[in-house]
């Protein structure tokens, strides 16, 4: 049964498909960025180890970049976190509005089944005492008629 939330509730649901999908982006995003920040580790040490068996390569230069890399690489993984602590609060609150909206929505179904319902009883309550008058002045005519 249709009722005057439903529109508000397809709303609600694709706001929560919006926010489900950016938090699965932003997900992804994260473990890019620590699959990339783990690549970074493993080739800094392997560097280091062999700077540190060649004494004649300066290194300096790549150990400056490579820290530069991974401090930008935290930086997005801090933005990152932000983000998707920020759309789960977001999430959490267009849940609880599109649960407030479908309980409103099984309240006005349930109140409308009621009046339905109430309005069939009266139905047939009028037509079972139109049935009993009907009886009732039949039986009165020919009662009537006897005497």
């Amino acid at each position: 049964m249709r009722t005057p939330y439903c529109s508000a509730i397809g709303l609600q649901r694709r706001e929560v498909d919006q926010i489900r999908i950016s938090i699965g982006v932003e997900i992804g995003r994260l473990t890019e960025v620590e699959r990339r920040q783990a690549e970074l580790e493993h080739d800094v040490n392997r560097e280091r180890s062999i700077a540190a068996d060649g004494f004649d390569l300066p290194a300096t230069a790549y150990f400056a970049r490579m820290h530069a890399e991974k401090s930008q690489l935290e930086e997005s993984q801090r933005e990152i976190d932000a983000k998707v602590t920020w759309l789960r609060t977001q999430a959490r609150e267009v849940y609880g509005s599109l649960n407030a909206i479908e309980g409103a929505a099984t309240r006005y179904r349930d109140a409308e089944t009621r009046r339905i319902e109430g309005a069939e009883q009266s139905a047939i309550d009028d037509r079972s005492a139109v049935d009993f008058l009907t009886r009732l002045r039949s039986a009165r005519v020919a009662a009537g008629r006897r005497r």
